[in-house]
């Protein structure tokens, strides 16, 4: 099985039960503020809803893989830190079975867990405590979750569209947090740890509707669902102390030591629906509402800092001149878009909130419907400076290879 990378992005949120939630999506979508339930299009894969698996062109194989650059800076009322990274997205790929079946399959991320916090209390801090003298506090995490998926899309009757998805989410986090006695070599260190593995299948529905109108013009909606899930886990925590002369005979002590591999860990129900209007080969205007019950699952002991979200899409896509022979501008896909969301945690009392604004364009390959798609995200991340929190601003950039090609025609001779 493919093993995606970590993102390492420095956010200390990701600390709380399943760290930070991915942006979900191919880069099309995304880019129009990570709208795509009603969206249908023949030459790209749209996850987000497996209704639109249908749409693929017959005859057509779909292939899509991305990458993203990702920096983060950190800001609390005394001190800023940034972090990037470069790593691998996404790889997908969906084919027509029939006229009336579609089907895709890939792996996308599902959240990131890395953070790394240190700090160093001197004698000149306020927690400086002249018996126990300087101490070195380190919290920092490191793992993933990652999907699977596979599904299929249908059109029983004219216009109408259903579809399923098959997911399997797999990965582990790992948690660290190490106190140093920096000044004193009679005390003994401490190192508390715990990883949570989690493994285990789902599904997710999806249903469109979609007309077609007068002079090229359509109308769409969509509706997504998945039943809140139990998957897996195994679950580990030590608690160890050691002393700082490594050839002591207190080197390790393991103070406490519990492992579970008969836990699981919950995530939530979700629905969302979209609707989405434009031109062929015009426009496009799609939004997006997505519930989702973070505050009814179980997750090792984090239910704490979980609660109800709820998002808002927002994108838009145009096209100048999608045949125009002698200017390539007028070729490109322009897209834009937004979100805001009431995040999944809440931490010191205080719910985070999300807001984003998105930018993309799909640049058209030389006599094909193959196309590389960019993508630019600003993510603003909100925690009040009054309440101990802090604010973190994150620039995306992302590139994809969205290759088409006509895999099942057969040849004719004369």
């Amino acid at each position: 099985m493919m093993v995606m990378g970590q993102k390492m992005i420095n956010s200390p949120y990701a600390r709380f039960g399943p760290g930070i939630i991915e942006q979900q999506g191919i880069l099309k979508s995304r880019s129009m503020g990570g709208a795509g339930i009603a969206m249908r299009d023949p030459v790209s894969i749209n996850y987000l809803n497996p209704a639109s698996y249908s749409s693929i062109d017959t005859n057509s194989f779909v292939f899509d893989f991305g990458i993203e650059y990702q920096t983060n800076m950190l800001t609390d009322k005394e001190y800023s830190y940034s972090s990037d990274d470069i790593n691998f997205h996404h790889l997908a790929m969906a084919f027509p079975i029939t006229k009336w079946l579609g089907f895709a399959t890939g792996i996308v991320p599902y959240s990131n867990g890395y953070y790394n916090l240190i700090k160093t209390v001197t004698e000149n801090d306020v927690e400086y405590n002249p018996v126990i003298g300087e101490v070195q506090n380190t919290h920092k995490g490191a793992g993933s979750y990652n999907n699977f998926f596979a599904g299929f899309g249908i059109s029983p009757v004219r216009n109408l569209y259903l579809g399923v998805n098959f997911t399997y989410l797999f990965g582990n986090i790992e948690r660290d947090n190490l106190y140093l006695f920096t000044d004193d070599n009679n005390q003994f260190n401490n190192l508390s740890s715990e990883n949570i593995r989690v493994y285990g299948y789902d599904f997710k529905y999806g249903i469109q509707y979609s007309v077609n109108l007068k002079n090229d013009f359509f109308a769409s909606a969509g509706l997504t669902y998945s039943m809140k899930k139990t998957y897996n886990s195994e679950y580990e925590k030590i608690f160890l102390r050691y002393a700082p002369y490594q050839g002591s005979e207190y080197s390790v002590d393991t103070l406490s030591y519990v492992y579970d591999d008969n836990g699981s860990v919950e995530l939530p129900e979700e629905m969302g629906m979209g609707i989405a209007f434009g031109k062929k080969d015009l426009f496009l205007l799609a939004a997006d509402y997505i519930m989702s019950n973070w505050g009814e699952v179980s997750f090792h002991g984090y239910e704490e800092y979980l609660v109800n979200s709820s998002t808002i899409k927002l994108g838009a896509e145009l096209i100048p001149d999608k045949n125009a022979n002698y200017n390539y501008l007028k070729r490109i896909e322009y897209r834009l878009g937004g979100f805001v969301t009431d995040g999944h945690l809440m931490v010191n009392g205080e719910q985070l909130n999300e807001f984003g604004i998105t930018f993309g364009a799909g640049l058209p390959m030389k006599r094909s419907k193959s196309r590389v798609n960019l993508h630019i995200e600003y993510l603003s991340r909100k925690g009040s400076l009054e309440n101990g929190l802090h604010i973190e601003n994150c620039l995306t950039v992302g590139l994809s290879l969205n290759l088409y090609d006509n895999w099942f025609m057969k040849q004719k001779y004369k």
